[in-house]
């Protein structure tokens, strides 16, 4: 079987991946909002630009392969049009699709609506295998709030916008004030929690047995005023015996 190449990664695709300035994302954003593409003329209009500089920023935001650029026949004896199409995704409509998917694979794999305590075992394995995969597995930092300074970030840049509260007596928190499994009124499974419990744990190398040098992580959906709240524990080592 013929090994034919793969499409290219969609995350490329993002905005934040492309280098723009800020006109050129002005541009970008007023294209976006012609479904069928639109002409440098139509889009110097609707911006109040002169025609030429709309096309030099078309121009280079087709280099950067942020938009894809088209021919018209032409009417009569004029010259082919040029039509402009954004190639950039919604990244919104992007985490929607996709957490519906989840949330729908979630639901036929667990039977969400009858959780046993095996069942969020599973997701936890699930969260760890996906860590894993993520090659977000290490080792856990020595010192509490190095750990909560790595949950931070990770936590940030996967959209649960944390607040880490200061240390105390060797164990921390962060609150997570938005989850994109959130929507509207509707909670995500606490199927879908387990596996982001199994996942931060093995991306702290959390010990939830409670195993001397490592810490014991612990996720508790709306433990703090409609926040969910991650807990973190230092454990302690054992005393030297003699």
């Amino acid at each position: 079987m013929t090994d034919a190449p793969a499409p290219r990664p969609t995350v490329e695709l993002f905005p934040e991946a492309l280098p723009l300035s800020l006109k050129q994302r002005e541009v970008l954003g007023m294209l976006q909002t012609f479904p069928r593409g639109a002409r440098s003329a139509e889009l110097a209009g609707k911006l109040g630009m002169h025609v030429n500089t709309v096309r030099g920023h078309l121009d280079e935001l087709v280099d950067r392969g942020a938009v894809r650029v088209t021919s018209t026949p032409a009417e009569g004896r004029g010259r082919p049009s040029h039509i402009f199409r954004v190639r950039v995704p919604d990244n919104r409509a992007v985490a929607r699709e996709y957490v519906t998917l989840v949330e729908v694979l979630a639901s036929v794999v667990a039977e969400t609506g009858n959780l046993t305590p095996e069942t969020l075992s599973k997701a936890r394995e699930i969260g760890r295998i996906w860590a894993h995969k993520m090659e977000e597995s290490g080792e856990t930092p020595e010192e509490l709030p190095d750990v909560l300074d790595l949950l931070y970030v990770k936590l940030r840049d996967m959209g649960f916008d944390p607040v880490v509260s200061a240390p105390k007596n060797e164990a921390g928190q962060l609150s997570l004030h938005s989850c994109p499994f959130v929507t509207g009124d509707q909670r995500p499974s606490p199927f879908i929690c387990a596996i982001h419990e199994g996942f931060l744990r093995e991306a702290t190398g959390s010990r939830p047995d409670g195993r001397p040098g490592a810490v014991s992580l612990t996720l508790l959906p709306y433990a703090d005023g409609g926040a969910c709240v991650v807990r973190v524990d230092k454990n302690r080592e054992e005393e030297d015996t003699l």
